[in-house]
């Protein structure tokens, strides 16, 4: 396994590999025409990321020359995006994953079926559920401990946050219930090339 932490964007590009080969041009299009512009659009950050993962050994990129004039380079997961991928997804949600507000959370959770097991997945919703109840009664007890004279505006803003995290949590025991009632188990996916 290559050395050194990923960022969330490369992890949502072995996510969106993982699903099937991509040419950088198809994973920018999904970027900006679908929510995943939360994590870029732009074909300055996404282009090098690819390069970046492929130096790893994570994707592997070939040229398809059967479909259009000018060749197109198409990224597929290896062995080692696969396992790189397959331990991010698993990761527990944690209090910094919440601070930084990157999304991360709910990117694994998307990119999670069909790769965990329903076992797993109501796993991670339960530590998202305790770490988002951690979090609020933190945030909350800064409401309570806010002196007067802090003002409207920031009470007011750290009001938006505790609403906003309490929205997650109920979510997450929608999700959690919604995926107890379901009986699918994890689909096999197409996307990763032996490397």
């Amino acid at each position: 396994m290559p050395e050194g932490a990923l960022t969330t964007l490369e992890y949502a590009l072995l996510g969106l590999v993982a699903m099937r080969p991509m040419s950088g041009y198809d994973v920018h299009r999904v970027f900006a025409t679908t929510p995943m512009a939360h994590f870029s659009s732009s074909p300055g950050a996404i282009y090098p990321a690819l390069r970046r993962l492929a130096r790893r050994g994570l994707l592997k990129a070939a040229l398809d020359r059967a479909t259009e004039a000018r060749p197109r380079r198409v990224y597929a997961l290896t062995r080692g995006g696969e396992e790189a991928l397959h331990a991010w997804l698993r990761q527990p949600v944690t209090r910094e994953d919440l601070v930084r507000g990157s999304g991360a959370p709910i990117l694994r959770f998307a990119l999670a079926e069909g790769r965990v097991s329903k076992e797993e997945v109501l796993a991670y919703l339960m530590t998202y559920r305790r770490t988002l109840e951690s979090y609020l009664e933190e945030l909350q007890g800064h409401a309570r401990e806010m002196p007067a004279a802090a003002g409207l505006h920031p009470r007011l803003a750290l009001e938006r946050g505790i609403r906003g995290y309490q929205g997650d949590l109920e979510w997450v025991r929608s999700a959690a219930a919604k995926i107890r009632r379901t009986g699918r188990g994890p689909r096999k996916r197409r996307g990763r090339v032996e490397g």
